[in-house]
């Protein structure tokens, strides 16, 4: 009887370190095929990250917002292809509230509003002074790195994440909420070295 009881303390022994290490083998082989447990971010993840080589964004007060000035800082930056819309707003209002609730690090990250270049439109003043801290301007230049091979487009109406080192990495569409974006915001923030 003894003999049997070492026997199967042995076979639990080897089921206990050995069945872990084969399901995870298993479950790996079959990743592709097993579904998918969502992700953690709220916003859209643009895979690959796309490097940007060189954004130009000329403002009514003759500023230029230069690629240089992704420098150290997280970008949203949202894009619209018509005037300011109701949408447009709520997207300003919900990064300006994420971008604040972020606390000490909100010096971290920035926005930007983006018009298309051959758009004829003045930048409504209203925008600028609701939203201080907000660069205006129409997108002179947007140009992807030639490595990528399908470049994102930019659609109208979407929020788009640069990180500090100049990659487009993420969009939100008009539903994302201002939790959302400083969930997103935070845990990379929390994260990352850099920006």
């Amino acid at each position: 009887m003894s003999n049997k009881k070492t026997e199967r303390a042995g076979l639990y022994l080897i089921a206990v370190f050995v069945g872990p290490l084969l399901i995870a083998i298993v479950m790996y082989s079959m990743r592709e095929h097993l579904p998918s447990l969502g992700s953690v971010s709220k916003g859209e993840l643009i895979h690959p990250a796309q490097p940007i080589e060189a954004i130009s964004l000329n403002s009514n007060q003759q500023t230029v917002f230069d690629f240089a000035d992704f420098d150290g800082k997280w970008t949203y930056i949202v894009y619209q292809s018509q005037r300011c819309d109701l949408e447009c707003e709520a997207a300003l209002f919900k990064l300006r509230q994420a971008r604040l609730a972020t606390g000490r690090d909100s010096n971290r990250v920035q926005a930007l509003l983006a018009y298309p270049n051959n758009q004829q439109f003045e930048i409504d003043q209203s925008i600028v002074d609701r939203h201080q801290k907000i660069k205006v301007g129409a997108l002179s230049e947007l140009k992807m790195s030639a490595e990528v091979e399908q470049a994102e487009q930019l659609e109208s109406g979407y929020v788009y994440l640069v990180d500090p080192n100049g990659n487009l990495m993420m969009k939100y569409n008009h539903m994302a909420t201002s939790r959302g974006l400083l969930k997103d915001i935070k845990k990379l923030l929390k994260i990352s070295n850099i920006g």
